[in-house]
């Protein structure tokens, strides 16, 4: 049995993005493996928006290494639209996998 009250279980939400100091660690999904062949860490990316609004990641040569998904991708892609821009430091490289620190520029 229920105690009082009758609600449902209302999950805790989630602390907003913040345009303007919020970082984001997160791992790369669909990876290209050819261009991480290419990357190192410590290697800044450009923090994109794709035609379909995804979050991309692409090197110095417009090369897309892979894209976000993440809790707070909804909130990063609002900041984006709104004239902010991002850069992604490559953290880890697990080949095939790879990790980023995505932060306002």
């Amino acid at each position: 049995m229920s105690g009082s009250g009758g609600g449902g279980y209302v999950p805790p939400q989630s602390a907003k993005f913040d345009c303007n100091t919020g970082i984001i660690n997160t791992s790369v999904s669909s990876v290209d493996l050819t261009v991480l062949s290419s990357q190192n860490i410590g290697d800044i990316l450009q923090v994109e928006l794709s035609e379909t609004e995804t979050v991309v990641l692409s090197d110095g040569n417009g090369e897309i290494l892979g894209s976000i998904i993440h809790t707070n991708t909804a909130d990063l892609i609002e900041c984006i639209k709104s004239g902010n821009e991002y850069e992604a430091v490559i953290t880890s490289i697990n080949t095939p996998s790879c990790r980023v620190k995505i932060e306002r520029i």
